[in-house]
């Protein structure tokens, strides 16, 4: 989940570790084209060995890192955070510790209260310094997503599990390149399995990893779509510095509660059956859209802005089952909110929003306290989302995204509707049935 005001309450600077072993700073250019083609590649020719990561076998690891955002506009990476992750424990198969702080960019945020998450391997930890709350859970189990999305931007599990396989569904391509300073790197892409655009293109969303051939370390972390053989970039993580083996602060995985902080008892959503409040927003091409309109069928609503990071993730998942429903009665509203007009407009003529298929809309209160998603539907943190009835009442609600919750066709399943299997089956010519 990420939070209103200059993408989410991620900030705060870790303690300082002297002797830093500097791995060379990254700049913030794109990736060669011959890079990116050899691994965009999906007729493989040889595949090159992933380089052994040294991580597994430091005692403590010290890495900073640039998290930055494409904008289509300017054809650049424009910076948000800066990240420090810090993991300790007596070797990588037992390491158990792990810490990351964000520091905003963002020069509306100069002087803000920071945010932090860490695990000390027995309880997860989350402050939200914005919204001045905090979360406590239980340790990670295996396959989890972590508490805070601040691990998820951190690439976290490069440095936890360095060298795991792709998830199931996906594919791999591995291919040698070569990086903005000239190093030989191992390209390693997952790719997400084909969808159809807006226009009809074929597309693919990647996750693309660039090790050093040399050392086995992580230098760039980025995310984006594919489509005709042309990438359209999405976020990216540059890894700057590493440290190892330096002694770790003894604070650094002590939970203390900030002053004035309070504990974050989860969101307070509209409770299941409450009328679902009347809105007005504007569709791509100007139109008033309100959820009255609406009348009769089931409701999806979706609140998300072009500079959250999970909400972009979570698209993908949308989309799919968008495809599956959306004949059976179902309007999918996703609405832009807490952003700027100009970046919804480019999100959705020249980036990723190209490759989606349900209707987006923008809320025209921008990044104004007015804003409908707070007032009418209390959500404090996106992306959220709303599944509403035919009578017009909330059927469900949910925050956040997890690839492995299946809340919407669930919840859509309770009202009849298909989703799946079962979906593709009833949308079949009978002649094929």
């Amino acid at each position: 989940m990420m939070t209103r005001n200059a993408s989410a309450a991620v900030a705060s600077a870790a303690a300082a570790v002297a002797a830093l072993a500097t791995v060379a700073t990254v700049a913030t250019t794109n990736v060669p084209a011959a890079a990116a083609n050899a691994a965009g590649a999906q007729a493989a020719t040889a595949t090159p060995p992933l380089p052994p990561s040294p991580l597994p076998a430091k005692k403590s690891i010290q890495a900073k890192a640039t998290f930055t955002v494409f904008n289509a506009q300017t054809k650049q990476y424009s910076p948000l955070f800066d990240i420090t992750v810090t993991a300790d424990g007596a070797d990588g198969k037992d390491r158990a510790r792990y810490r990351v702080d964000a520091v905003s960019l963002s020069p509306n945020m100069k002087g803000k209260p920071t945010s932090f998450y860490f695990t000390d391997g027995k309880k997860q930890y989350e402050y939200n310094a914005l919204i001045g709350k905090y979360k406590i859970a239980g340790p990670r189990a295996k396959g989890d997503r972590p508490l805070s999305q601040l691990a998820l931007m951190a690439g976290l599990d490069l440095i936890a599990t360095p060298g795991a396989p792709a998830r199931p569904g996906n594919e791999r391509t591995v291919a040698e390149g070569t990086f903005d300073d000239g190093r030989k790197t191992v390209v390693v892409t997952d790719w997400e399995p084909a969808r159809k655009s807006q226009d009809g293109k074929s597309l693919r969303a990647f996750i693309r990893t660039h090790l050093d051939a040399e050392s086995g370390l992580p230098l760039r972390r980025e995310e984006g779509t594919r489509a005709d053989d042309a990438e359209h970039p999405n976020l990216r993580l540059d890894y700057t510095n590493w440290t190892f083996d330096a002694p770790v602060a003894s604070q650094t995985f002590v939970w203390s509660a900030p002053p004035n902080a309070e504990e974050d008892t989860g969101p307070k959503m509209l409770a299941v059956g409450t009328p679902a409040p009347d809105f007005t927003v504007f569709a791509s091409d100007g139109r008033k859209v309100k959820l009255s309109d609406y009348k009769g069928k089931v409701v999806v609503l979706d609140f998300w802005a072009t500079w959250c990071g999970p909400c972009q993730k979570s698209m993908p998942h949308l989309e799919k089952v968008y495809q599956q429903v959306k004949g059976q009665g179902v309007e999918v509203l996703a609405v832009c909110v807490w952003d700027e007009k100009d970046a919804y407009d480019r999100w959705r003529t020249g980036g990723p929003g190209k490759a989606y298929t349900f209707p987006t809309l923008f809320d025209p209160a921008g990044r104004g306290d007015d804003n409908f998603a707070k007032a009418l539907y209390k959500v404090e943190g996106i992306p959220t989302q709303y599944v509403i009835d035919r009578d017009g009442k909330i059927a469900g609600g949910t925050i956040g995204f997890n690839e492995n919750d299946a809340f919407l066709e669930k919840t859509l399943a309770k009202l009849g509707i298909r989703t799946g299997a079962e979906a593709a089956v009833a949308a079949a010519p009978a002649t094929s049935r």
